[in-house]
C-alpha cells in the first residue's frame, strides 16, 4: 500500500512538471495567461516548497564544505519566530505527526532532475534553441542548489505576476529544462514499472 502511494505522488510529479513544461511553451508563443495557466503555476509553486522543504530536511552540516557558506544557509533557512511570542501566540505541536514523505519525495526528484538535465537527450529537448542543456551546470553545492531552486521560484513568480521583463533568457530557460527534464524522468521510471505517467 505505502508503496502505491508514493507511485502515485511521483506520478503526480510528472503530470505537474508536464503540464508546466506546456504552460512555459505557451508562454514562449507570447500567449497570455489563462485562469487555468495561473492555477497551474500556483500548483507549481507549491510543489517548490515542497522542494525546499525537502532541501531543508534533508540538508546535513557535513556536505556543506566551508563554514561561510554554512552561516550563509542557516541565515537563509532559519525563521525567527520570536514575533509570535511577542504577540502572544504560542506554537503548538499537532495531534498528529506528519511524515514529509512529499517533501523528501519532491527534493530528491528535483536534486535528480538538475543532475540530469544537461544530459537530456537532445531529442527529448523542446525549447527551440538550442535544442541541449548540456551547457547548464549542475549544483553541487547546497548554497547553489538552494539558489537553483529560489531562481525556479522566481521565475514561476514573476510569470504570475506577468512580469516576462524581468526575467533572462538563462533563467527561463533553466526553468523550462528544468521541468521538462523532471517530466520525462517520471514518465521513463514509469515505463520500467509497465505504468503510464
Amino acid at each position: 500500500m505505502r508503496f502505491q502511494t508514493w507511485l502515485n505522488d511521483y506520478r503526480y510529479l510528472g503530470h505537474l512538471a508536464e503540464a508546466t513544461r506546456a504552460l512555459l511553451a505557451a508562454l514562449l508563443e507570447d500567449q497570455r495567461l489563462t485562469p487555468a495557466q495561473r492555477r497551474q503555476l500556483d500548483a507549481a509553486l507549491s510543489h517548490l516548497t515542497d522542494v525546499r522543504e525537502g532541501f531543508v530536511l534533508s540538508l546535513r552540516t557535513g556536505q556543506v564544505a566551508d563554514t561561510s557558506e554554512l552561516e550563509a544557509l542557516v541565515r537563509h533557512i532559519l525563521f525567527d519566530w520570536s514575533w509570535l511570542e511577542e504577540l502572544g501566540i504560542e506554537l503548538l505541536p499537532e495531534e498528529e505527526i506528519q511524515l514529509p514523505h512529499l517533501q523528501l519525495l519532491s527534493f530528491a526528484h528535483s536534486y535528480l532532475t538538475l543532475a540530469l538535465m544537461p544530459r537530456l537527450p537532445r531529442r527529448r529537448v523542446t525549447y527551440p534553441n538550442p535544442r541541449s542543456y548540456a551547457d547548464i551546470p549542475v549544483p553541487r553545492r547546497p548554497g547553489e542548489i538552494l539558489a537553483r531552486i529560489e531562481e525556479l521560484e522566481e521565475v514561476l513568480t514573476y510569470l504570475q505576476d506577468e512580469e516576462t521583463t524581468r526575467l533572462s533568457t538563462g533563467s527561463f530557460r533553466r526553468t523550462y529544462g528544468f521541468f521538462e527534464t523532471s517530466a520525462w524522468l517520471v514518465r521513463d521510471h514509469m515505463r520500467l514499472f509497465g505504468r503510464p505517467m
